[in-house]
C-alpha cells in the first residue's frame, strides 16, 4: 500500500513541476516553485514512512516550552 502512495506522490509532483514549468517562463520562477514542490514532496514520503514522526507544534512546545514556563 505504501508503494502505492509513494507512486502517487511521485506522479503527483512531476505532473506538478511539469505543469508549473510550462506556465512560467522565468528560471527563477521554475527554480522556486520546482524547489518548494520538491521539498514538500520529501516531507510527503518522509511522513509516509515515517507516520509518527512529531508535528510542528511539538517542535515549537520542545523549542519555547521553558521559555513559557519562565515567563509564568
Amino acid at each position: 500500500m505504501k508503494i502505492l502512495s509513494t507512486l502517487g506522490i511521485l506522479i503527483l509532483t512531476v505532473i506538478i513541476i511539469w505543469g508549473e514549468w510550462r506556465g512560467s517562463k522565468s528560471k527563477k520562477m521554475r527554480a522556486i516553485t520546482t524547489g518548494i514542490t520538491l521539498v514538500s514532496a520529501t516531507l510527503a514520503l518522509t511522513l509516509l514512512i515515517y507516520p509518527n514522526l512529531p508535528g510542528p507544534t511539538q517542535l515549537i512546545k520542545l523549542l519555547f516550552g521553558k521559555l513559557d514556563k519562565m515567563m509564568k
